[in-house]
C-alpha cells in the first residue's frame, strides 16, 4: 500500500484494458455564424519483487578491478547530438566494467555501528559511440529492485555476497546501452543492487543510490580526462558530462525521479550534470510522493499488461505534475499496449499475466518491446539534449507530442496512446479540474455553465464509498484509472446538452496557439454509455461578435473508445469490478479548423454533447497549447 504519510491507499487488481483497433481520428467541421443570443447545441507494495532468472549466465568477466580515480573538475564541452532518425550503424559492443570496491555511508546509523559503512561493488555495463568525434552526452539507466544476493526460500536477505553469486540485474539493459551508443550517447547501466537490499540494514530510499552514482560518474570524469581506462574502452575527450539524462525501470523509475526532484542529485558544484530529463519505464510509486512538480522534463512509459506494477503507478508522477502550480517543464505519459513489465529488462523472465484479460492473452514479443523502447528512448534523449530547437521539436513530434498534430494511436509501429503536459509557457489551462470550485468558476476566472449536464468533481487518489458518499460517479473503488487523477464525471441524457465556459476579456486570445486539447475517457460502468460503442462530442468557439465555429470528434477517436473489458462479480463490491484499465488520454482539436471566428477575441468555449443521446465521460485538462 502507499505510505500513510502521503494519505494514500492502494487498490491492486489484476485486471486491465483491451482497446479496440486504433485508427487516426477524423474531424467533422461545422461553421456557423450567429448572434451571441443563439448558440448551436452541437459540440504496492514494494514493486519489482518478481521471479527472476537465476539460471541465466552472468555477463562476460569484467576487466580487473582498479582503484577508483580521484575526482577531476572537468568543464562540459558542448557537442552536437546525432539525429536519432538517421540510419544507425550496428550497435557498438558493450563492456562490462569494474571500477573496484568501495563503501557508501548510511547516515541513519551512528558512527561505530556495523551498518554505517556499507560495502559496494562498482560494476556495470557501458557502451560508447564508435563513430564521430564527440564529446557525447551521457545517459544512465537504473534497474529495478530484483534479487541481488540470492537466498533460499524463507531466508533473510544478505549483503554482500561473492561476485559470482550476485545477480547482474543491470546486464538486462545491455541491449539499450548498445543501441543508444549507436545513436551517439555514452550509455551506462550501473549495478545498484546495493540500493535495494535490506541485508545491510534498512535503506533510506535514494541515499545509497546517490552515492553509488556519484562514484560511477566520478570514474567517468576521470576516463573522460584521459586519466583512467577502468571502463575498458578509451573515453578520453569523448564524454560530455554536462549533458546528462537519467532512465529508470520499475523502482528504478521511481528512484530516477526522486534523485533529481527530492535529493537534488547531482549537486550544483558537481563535475557532471545537471540532469536534463528523466525517462521512467514501467515505474513504481512505493516510496516517493509523486504529487509534486518535476524540475526537469520527464516521460513515463506505462506497460498495459504489467504483471508487477499492475495499476501502472508511473502515471502518479504525471498526475502530480499536472496538478502542481509550479510545474513548468513538460511531462508525458505513453500507454503501450500489450507491454509486459519484465520484458524491458532482458535478464528477467516475463512477469505474471492476468488470466482474465483478453488484451493480454498475447503480450508483445520481448524483442519487439525492447526495440520500441530503443526508438522511444533515442527520441526522448534528442528532445531533452539536442542543442538545436528544430531537432528537439522533430523528436517531440515522433514521440507523439506535437500538439498541432492529431493525438497518435500508435508509436514506432505499436499501438500506443499519449497524455502530454506542454511546458507552462506553451499552454493555457482553462479547466483542470483540481477542485470542487472549478465546477463553477474555471481557472481563468469565468463561469462554468452546465446545460442538461450533471457534473461531479472526482478528487485525485483512491477513496472508498464511505469516505466519499457523493462521489459514486467517480467509481474509484471498482474501476481502475491509472494515476487516480482528478477529473470531472460528466453525464447527459439529452442530445445537445452542453458544458459552457465563458472567457473574461483579458483571457480570450487563442490566436497564438495551435490546438485545444482535452483528456478524456469513457465511463465503462455507466448505463448511459452503450456497451462497446465509442462516444463523441463537439467543441464550439464563440467570439464576441457572435460568430460560432464547431468541430466534432469522430467515433474513431481512441480517447473516446469504449474501454475493452467487462464487469465481473466481486465478493467485495456490490457493483462488481471492471476488468480492464480506463486511461485518460489526449484529444486534440486544431484551432485552424475553427474558421469564421476571431480567435483573438473568444467569448466562450463549450463542450457540446450533440453526437449521442446519452453518455458519461471522465474529462480533464481542457487547454489550448502551442
Amino acid at each position: 500500500m502507499f505510505p500513510s504519510a502521503a494519505g494514500w491507499t492502494d487498490k491492486v487488481e489484476p485486471s486491465e484494458l483491451d482497446r479496440r483497433p486504433a485508427r487516426r481520428p477524423l474531424w467533422c467541421v461545422v461553421v456557423r455564424r450567429s448572434n451571441l443570443a443563439w448558440l448551436p447545441l452541437s459540440l504496492v507494495l514494494l514493486a519489482g519483487c518478481v521471479v527472476l532468472q537465476p539460471e541465466m549466465p552472468t555477463p562476460p568477466a569484467p576487466p580487473e578491478a582498479t582503484a577508483l580515480p580521484t575526482l577531476l573538475e572537468t568543464p562540459a564541452v558542448p557537442a552536437a547530438t546525432p539525429e536519432p532518425e538517421a540510419p544507425t550503424p550496428e550497435p557498438p559492443s558493450a563492456v562490462f566494467y569494474n571500477l573496484g570496491d568501495a563503501t557508501v555511508v548510511q547516515a541513519r546509523f551512528p558512527k561505530g555501528n556495523r551498518f554505517r559503512n556499507m560495502p559496494v561493488r562498482l560494476n556495470g555495463a557501458l557502451a560508447a559511440p564508435t563513430e564521430g568525434e564527440g564529446p557525447f552526452p551521457v545517459v544512465v539507466i537504473l534497474h529495478g529492485t530484483h534479487v541481488g544476493c540470492p537466498v533460499g526460500a524463507g531466508e533473510a536477505d544478505v549483503w554482500p555476497c561473492a561476485p559470482e553469486e550476485e545477480q547482474p540485474n543491470y546486464s538486462g539493459f545491455e541491449y539499450l546501452v548498445r543501441s543508444l551508443a549507436a545513436h551517439g550517447y555514452v550509455a551506462l547501466a550501473p549495478n545498484i543492487n546495493a540500493e535495494y537490499t535490506v541485508g545491510f540494514g534498512e535503506p533510506t530510499f535514494g541515499q545509497r543510490a546517490k552515492q553509488l552514482l556519484d562514484l560511477h560518474l566520478r570514474g567517468l570524469v576521470e576516463a573522460a580526462a584521459g586519466k583512467s581506462t577502468a571502463f575498458g574502452v578509451d573515453l578520453a575527450g569523448r564524454v560530455d558530462l554536462g549533458r546528462l539524462a537519467l532512465f529508470g525501470h520499475s523502482r528504478g523509475g521511481e528512484l530516477a525521479w526522486y534523485l533529481v526532484n527530492r535529493l537534488d542529485w547531482p549537486a550544483t558544484d558537481s563535475s557532471y550534470g545537471p540532469v536534463a530529463g528523466v525517462l521512467q519505464i514501467a515505474a513504481a510509486s512505493s516510496v516517493a510522493d509523486p504529487w509534486q512538480p518535476s524540475a526537469v522534463p520527464f516521460a513515463t512509459v506505462l506497460a498495459s499488461c504489467d504483471g508487477d506494477i499492475m495499476t501502472q503507478d508511473g502515471q502518479f508522477f504525471y498526475e502530480g505534475a499536472r496538478l502542481s502550480a509550479d510545474q513548468s517543464a513538460w511531462a508525458a505519459s505513453v500507454w503501450l499496449e500489450r507491454a509486459n513489465h519484465n520484458n524491458f529488462n532482458a535478464f528477467l523472465k516475463p512477469d505474471y499475466q492476468p488470466v482474465d484479460r483478453p488484451d493480454c492473452a498475447t503480450v508483445l514479443e520481448p524483442e519487439a518491446q525492447r526495440g520500441w523502447l530503443v526508438a522511444y528512448a533515442a527520441d526522448f534523449l534528442a528532445a531533452v539534449l539536442a542543442p538545436e530547437p528544430e531537432a528537439a521539436a522533430q523528436a517531440l513530434a515522433r514521440l507523439g507530442l506535437d500538439v498541432a498534430a492529431p493525438a497518435p494511436t500508435e508509436l514506432y509501429g505499436l499501438p500506443a496512446r499519449v497524455a502530454f503536459l506542454p511546458p507552462a509557457a506553451n499552454r493555457q489551462t482553462l479547466w483542470t479540474p483540481a477542485s470542487e470550485e472549478e465546477l463553477a468558476i474555471h481557472r481563468l476566472g469565468g463561469q462554468v455553465l452546465a446545460e442538461d449536464v450533471s457534473v461531479v468533481f472526482c478528487p485525485s487518489r483512491y477513496y472508498l464509498p464511505n469516505q466519499a458518499p457523493d462521489k459514486g460517479a467517480c467509481r474509484r473503488h471498482y474501476v481502475t484509472v491509472p494515476g487516480q487523477p482528478a477529473f470531472a464525471a460528466v453525464a447527459w441524457e439529452r442530445r445537445g446538452a452542453a458544458l459552457r465556459f465563458s472567457l473574461p476579456q483579458g483571457a480570450a486570445d487563442l490566436s497564438g496557439y495551435a490546438a485545444i486539447t482535452l483528456r478524456a475517457a469513457v465511463d465503462p460502468a455507466s448505463p448511459l454509455n452503450a456497451a462497446d460503442r465509442p462516444q463523441a462530442l463537439s467543441l464550439s468557439l464563440t467570439d464576441r461578435a457572435g460568430n460560432v465555429a464547431v468541430v466534432s470528434t469522430s467515433p474513431e477517436e481512441p480517447a473516446l473508445a469504449f474501454p475493452t473489458g467487462y464487469m465481473k462479480e466481486s465478493g467485495v463490491w456490490e457493483e462488481g469490478i471492471f476488468v480492464g484499465r480506463v486511461v485518460l488520454t489526449t484529444l486534440r482539436l486544431p484551432l485552424a479548423l475553427f474558421s469564421g471566428v476571431d480567435l483573438a477575441n473568444v467569448a466562450e468555449v463549450a463542450l457540446v454533447f450533440d453526437q449521442t443521446d446519452s453518455g458519461s465521460l471522465w474529462l480533464a485538462d481542457l487547454e489550448w497549447a502551442r
